[in-house]
């Protein structure tokens, strides 16, 4: 393994942590979104607690791959910058809308609290960022984007499909990860049947939406669809395995087994289109070999990662255990 291939082993994990930990957050406002009938302002508002400031510090994982991409394969970073520029100012401006929509209700609705119209800018703006990486994924593996049509993965059905897939998938985690937070006080247990049952239907719209972009898959990304065969089949299993074990464990209210088996179901799924996709980085522009720094670059970046994990991964870790315990909604 070179070291440019180690730096994108590691960018894949950071990609990994953003997905399962920020993706969550994205799918609490997807849910936040689409809270309905009497108990629609708990659910807002256990959503609001469970993510906390907690949303804030996720971001370190997506400016840790930008980074890496742009010290590690500069020319990779030049091409998606120059031709991705539509979806990944939409996934920028959700992000920052999302943030402010966030804190602005949080301090500035007063009594309207989540129901405030802020509120619903935060949902909708959610909603957006899962959608624009989804499709910015989709571009990657098709190599469908160019400088001359900014719009051409945005038009892509494949591509839209992604954007579907990932957004269902944020919300899935979500609900998952709700469960638990809603029957960890008895004023909002009430809230663990509606969250399970919002698990089991983002599950159905995944598989559902996995098996329509199959054969979009195929024929749109064939290079990475003949390697996902040959290399990712037994991480979809794994992740088949994890989705079905979630729900399982989520029916009898085993909330940690069934966040972990979330996890492995959406990680699963991930790091079976990265093995596929590799070694593209842009599918029929750039591999890794042709867009890595050199050497010693790459060996200057992969040792700032250590150190910056052995100082960030500490207050992390005290930060999710302070604030992932959301405070009794009533």
């Amino acid at each position: 393994m070179t070291s440019a291939d180690l730096l994108l082993v590691v960018m894949v994990i950071g990609l990994t942590a953003y997905a399962l930990l920020g993706g969550a957050d994205f799918g609490g406002g997807v849910w936040d979104l689409l809270a309905r009938g009497p108990d629609a302002r708990s659910q807002r508002r256990l959503i609001s607690a469970s993510i906390g400031p907690v949303w804030e510090a996720n971001h370190v994982w997506l400016v840790f791959i930008v980074v890496a991409l742009f010290s590690g394969f500069p020319p990779a970073y030049g091409v998606v910058g120059s031709s991705l520029e539509i979806p990944l100012a939409a996934a920028l401006v959700g992000i920052v809308l999302r943030g402010a929509a966030y804190v602005y209700r949080a301090y500035g609705a007063g009594a309207a609290g989540p129901d405030h119209w802020w509120g619903h800018v935060f949902a909708i703006s959610s909603t957006i960022t899962p959608f624009a990486l989804g499709v910015t994924g989709a571009a990657l593996a098709t190599g469908k984007m160019s400088t001359s049509d900014p719009m051409e993965p945005v038009r892509s059905v494949f591509g839209l499909g992604c954007g579907l897939f990932a957004v269902a998938a944020t919300a899935f985690l979500a609900a998952v990860y709700l469960c638990k937070d809603a029957g960890a006080s008895p004023v909002t247990a009430h809230l663990v049947p509606v969250f399970r049952r919002r698990a089991f239907g983002g599950a159905v719209v995944c598989g559902v939406l996995a098996l329509a972009l199959l054969p979009l898959f195929a024929h749109e990304a064939p290079v990475v669809a003949g390697r996902f065969g040959d290399r990712s089949v037994p991480l979809v299993a794994l992740s088949a395995v994890g989705g079905v074990a979630a729900l399982v464990a989520l029916g009898r209210n085993q909330f940690v087994v069934a966040r972990l088996a979330a996890g492995l179901a959406v990680g699963g799924m991930l790091w079976g289109w990265a093995i596929a996709q590799y070694p593209d980085l842009i599918v029929g522009q750039v591999t890794v070999d042709d867009a890595a720094a050199p050497s010693p670059n790459i060996r200057a970046m992969l040792y700032a990662v250590v150190g910056g994990l052995v100082i960030v991964t500490p207050p992390m870790i005290v930060l999710y255990r302070l604030f992932t315990r959301p405070e009794p909604v009533e």
